[in-house]
């Protein structure tokens, strides 16, 4: 026998280690054995169940069915079954880890059902949107929304919304009386504040006129995730007996004051905020508590924001106002956009109000941008404190 050389004094050493870990894992039992016929009985019933009820789910919903008309993966299929949903919105994940041909995962579609109650929708909108935004846009340069349906908001309080790729319906609320209240004083307060700034205040950016709006589900541009949030400047709007006579009504307002102070920065915004506490004095009783507004000023058909992707695809937000009381509301928001002629009446006043109202202050000249109504279907306190919690007031 020859004294073993370094080479072997090391091979020695890694087969005893192997057989050391080899035998621990034997006694812990984890060391997979062939399967028993029952085994292999239970194991094929378990995959004969899964694709059962994966066919019945695709049946149920077709529109989760993969290009190419197949079963969708059984990965797909536990991420996508009610149950796997269910689940993840209770935990607050997304139903991939990523995006398709972004960095970070390859996975599939990230949305996830909401709430709300399963409806069958017939009709010209059953159809998915497109995944890719540049087949949105109409060659006149608009979009549709045709993942919200409001035919049945006036006459029953409901709105359609396709959240998750199913179509749900959801009560419209109004905003309670607490809300709207502080709402409307800090709103006033804001505009005393502009009077003695001079303009807005910096401390004026949280409070009751911006919002952080979260959404998710749409297509994911430069991110490996949907998940997204931006702070968006909203408000109230006049109810709809009233809504086309207040927009002629700011718009006059504008026109004559920028007549009048012409040259006097100072004296025009004074004037203006006069009118704006003025109005919201004089339509505090004409506003209608379940809504609120707001532009999507940066979407253009070369450019479309993560709030724009995810709306057209997933339009469920949440949106979360910075102050004392906090207030968070959720909603169904609904895109209009100035150009689409198939807008009501109402819409289009609607977009006209928003863009108003926004230019009254903000900018001179008459815009038309792309207008996002706010649809409240629940309302929660989420003040810091012991009393409120996050509890759900509406």
């Amino acid at each position: 026998m020859k004294a073993p050389n370094d080479h072997q004094k090391e091979e020695a050493g890694r087969s005893f280690y192997q057989e050391k870990k080899e035998a621990e894992r034997l006694r812990r039992g984890t060391i997979m054995k062939a399967p028993n016929d029952h085994q292999k009985e239970e194991a094929g019933r378990s995959l004969y169940q899964e694709k059962k009820e994966a066919e019945l789910y695709l049946a149920q919903d077709p529109l989760k069915q993969e290009q190419g008309g197949g079963l969708m993966s059984r990965r797909d299929f536990l991420w996508k079954s009610p149950a796997a949903l269910a689940a993840a919105a209770a935990f607050g994940l997304t139903a991939a880890a990523g995006c398709k041909g972004r960095a970070g995962g390859d996975g599939g579609d990230s949305s996830l059902v909401g709430g709300g109650q399963p409806h069958s929708k017939l009709g010209e909108q059953a159809g998915p949107a497109e995944p890719d935004p540049g087949s949105w846009w109409y060659k006149d340069g608009f979009v549709v929304h045709e993942a919200v349906d409001t035919r049945r908001l006036a006459a029953e309080g409901i709105i359609l919304a396709r959240v998750g790729g199913s179509w749900r319906e959801f009560k419209v609320i109004e905003l309670p009386e607490r809300f709207v209240v502080w709402s409307l004083r800090a709103r006033l307060e804001r505009l005393s504040r502009m009077l003695e700034f001079g303009g807005i205040d910096p401390r004026d950016l949280a409070g009751s006129h911006n919002a952080c709006v979260a959404t998710y589900g749409g297509p994911c541009r430069d991110s490996s995730i949907s998940l997204n949030t931006a702070y968006k400047g909203m408000g109230f709007v006049v109810k709809a007996p009233k809504l086309a006579e207040a927009v002629h009504q700011i718009i006059e307002a504008r026109l004559r004051i920028e007549r009048d102070t012409a040259g006097d920065p100072a004296g025009e915004i004074q004037a203006k905020v006069r009118f704006l506490a003025e109005f919201y004095h004089e339509n505090a009783a004409n506003f209608d508590r379940t809504k609120q507004v707001s532009l999507e000023i940066f979407t253009s058909v070369d450019f479309q924001t993560h709030t724009f992707l995810n709306m057209m695809v997933n339009p469920i937000a949440s949106a979360s106002f910075l102050a004392f009381p906090t207030f968070e509301i959720r909603a169904v928001p609904q895109l209009l956009h100035p150009k689409n002629p198939q807008l009501s009446s109402l819409e289009k006043d609607l977009v006209s109000y928003t863009n108003a109202i926004h230019d009254f202050i903000h900018s001179h000249g008459d815009s038309q941008r792309m207008a996002c109504v706010y649809h409240v279907i629940e309302v929660f306190d989420d003040t810091p404190n012991e009393l409120s919690r996050g509890r759900r007031i509406a």
